[in-house]
């Protein structure tokens, strides 16, 4: 029987707002090869959540940044901005809506009951909504009304600066601003988890250190082992575990090896190095299956119905029934229980 899943981080909407998002197009109902995710790899995975994002960003065209965002992911992409981001959030949570709607299947969940009834319900999978980056955000306010349309999760930024903090991307970081402490501090209030990953690391401190509940830090890898912007340092990690939170290894293959395509093997060693340094506690899977746009995945872990691999792997480095679990999805429910329930 397939251990339960959680993802931290699955770009599902932008598949369809991007016209597929350079994924296979079909039926989200029909098991297609070699697309990320669907519902059929769900059910065969043992997937049970999702954080489900919303990326309100339109893509454009600016070379110079182009050049920055190819150092970053090791491939050529187009740069995304933010313009009207309001209207593209409301397009992104009218997708989810209807996808519940259409698929039985998918239930979107807004409380940690909602949560305990999907796990114990079979052929269920619950999304959870999740923004990525806070530049749609205009005033802290906004997210009393954001959590009425059912936002559970916040990431301060993605990859570039906000009003509220710094991204990975930034030339300088001057951390965590003034309205970035009141945005976290209201979503704390109001049961909605913050997000770290795309922060820049004095951002990613100073949240930290001020943090009222356990943070996640969704999608990244290992700084020491790859070192990019994108991925974090034993500084980062030390904070995460003292703090209560978890970190969601993921697939992109770029922050998981400098090789031209990275093995399941190579994503491992990640896991790893967490483990034996800081222990399970803060060990978490963040796939950012269908916003990897064209960045290869892992040979052996480029779908969600692989991570059931991903787990006999880390049985095979001597991983206890317990420590897989806590992987799977123990470290993650702690976490979501601490800000929702």
């Amino acid at each position: 029987m397939a251990i339960p899943i959680i993802d931290l981080h699955e770009d599902v909407s932008l598949y369809f707002i991007l016209h597929g998002g350079g994924e296979p197009l079909s039926d989200f109902n029909v098991d297609i090869p070699n697309r990320d995710v669907d519902i059929p790899k769900y059910l065969r995975g043992g997937v049970k959540l999702v954080f489900a994002s919303i990326a309100p960003s339109i893509e454009t065209f600016n070379p110079e940044l182009s050049r920055s965002l190819q150092e970053l992911y090791g491939v050529w992409v187009p740069v995304t901005k933010f313009r009207s981001p309001q209207s593209l959030i409301i397009e992104h949570f009218e997708v989810y809506y209807k996808m519940a709607e259409t698929y039985k299947v998918i239930s979107i969940v807004e409380s940690y009951d909602d949560i305990e009834r999907v796990f114990n319900e079979e052929g269920k999978v619950g999304f959870l909504l999740h923004l990525e980056g806070a530049d749609g955000i205009e005033d802290p306010y906004d997210l009393v009304l954001l959590r009425k349309l059912g936002l559970r999760s916040l990431g301060i930024t993605w990859n570039y600066n906000n009003k509220y903090g710094f991204g990975c991307m930034s030339r300088k970081d001057y951390g965590l601003t003034p309205e970035g402490e009141e945005l976290v501090n209201t979503a704390w209030k109001l049961g909605i988890i913050i997000d770290l990953a795309h922060a820049c690391k004095r951002t990613t401190l100073e949240v930290l250190a001020i943090a009222k509940k356990p943070v996640i830090i969704s999608h990244a890898n290992i700084k020491a082992l790859v070192d990019t912007p994108r991925n974090v340092d034993d500084e980062v990690l030390e904070a995460l575990k003292r703090n209560g939170g978890v970190i969601g290894l993921s697939a992109i293959g770029s922050i998981i090896s400098r090789k031209s395509r990275p093995t399941i093997d190579d994503l491992i060693k990640h896991f790893m190095y967490v483990y034996e340094r800081f222990g399970p506690d803060i060990l978490a899977i963040g796939t950012d299956f269908m916003g990897l746009l064209g960045i290869p995945p892992p040979q052996g872990f480029e779908l969600i119905d692989k991570t059931q691999t991903l787990l006999q792997k880390l049985m095979e480095r001597r991983l206890t029934d317990k420590d897989i679990r806590k992987i799977a999805y123990e470290n993650a429910l702690r976490v979501i229980k601490a800000n929702m329930a």
